[in-house]
């Protein structure tokens, strides 16, 4: 294996990414309402809001077919577009940067790294996410009886971009993205639930205003995963976003040059 990939190489590399799983995953996760007008700001232009003003927190674990074992947390906003509905990745947390750059550099997703654990005690479930001293995430719930295997179809939209280096804009048009997981879940569990986000500079997951909060869903599941890009989007109108989704570097320095 070297810096310039042989052709069997690229061959392999092409396999696995035209064939992505990501397998023996656990995943909780709670939803609640907010404002409208709290989801439409978050929301890119290009996407409609969701039938309700719905966002998912969820707390999971999983292994894979090309980036190994990893936990992630992350949070969802329902949204739709041309009429498809799905929901838009606000911000996600992986413990490890092989899935992050995975995700980033392919999907668009716009991740961080944070440290996302879960706790089974019987029925009752937790799920944390801890980010640079802040615990951003608490789960709490009790889970009922499992309700069996079940199959769904998740859609996810992101959005892939580069800021120019000065941050003045961003370098050309940034591509909407669709990424499909057709997931095969064998044990599904639901239940009342505790949410509780903290904010940061960097994160400020206490924007999101909880107006109703919902049960709890715990899964056991696999999934595939597509992802193809839907086209371009306006790049000044979604600057203010895309710096939404890197820490607040104003808020990160450490020192300057004398005089």
């Amino acid at each position: 294996m070297g810096y310039r990939r042989t052709p069997e190489e690229v061959a392999a590399v092409q396999a696995t990414l035209a064939d992505v799983e990501f397998v023996g995953g656990e995943s909780l996760s709670v939803d609640f309402l907010t404002r409208p007008e709290i989801v439409r700001e978050i929301l890119p232009a290009e996407l409609d809001p969701g039938v309700e003003p719905r966002v998912t927190v969820q707390v999971s674990r999983w292994r894979s077919s090309c980036v190994g074992d990893f936990a992630a947390s992350a949070v969802y906003v329902s949204a739709s577009h041309a009429g498809v509905p799905g929901d838009y990745v606000l911000t996600m947390f992986m413990d490890d940067d092989v899935p992050l750059l995975f995700g980033r550099d392919l999907y668009g997703e716009p991740k961080k790294i944070g440290t996302s654990t879960l706790w089974r005690n019987d029925g009752h479930m937790s799920g944390v996410l801890d980010r640079h001293g802040a615990r951003l995430v608490q789960i709490e719930a009790d889970l009922g009886p499992d309700r069996g295997p079940t199959e769904v179809l998740g859609r996810n939209f992101n959005v892939k971009y580069e800021l120019e280096p000065d941050g003045a804009g961003l370098a050309g048009p940034p591509t909407l993205m669709m990424a499909e997981f057709d997931q095969r879940t064998t044990v599904v569990r639901k239940g009342p639930a505790t949410l509780r986000m903290a904010g940061t500079v960097h994160d400020p997951l206490d924007d999101l205003e909880v107006l109703e909060l919902r049960d709890a869903v715990y899964v056991e599941t696999g999934m595939k995963a597509t992802c193809v890009p839907l086209g371009p989007m306006d790049a000044e109108a979604f600057l203010p976003l895309a710096l939404g989704r890197c820490d607040h570097w104003p808020a990160l320095g450490t020192a300057r040059l004398p005089g």
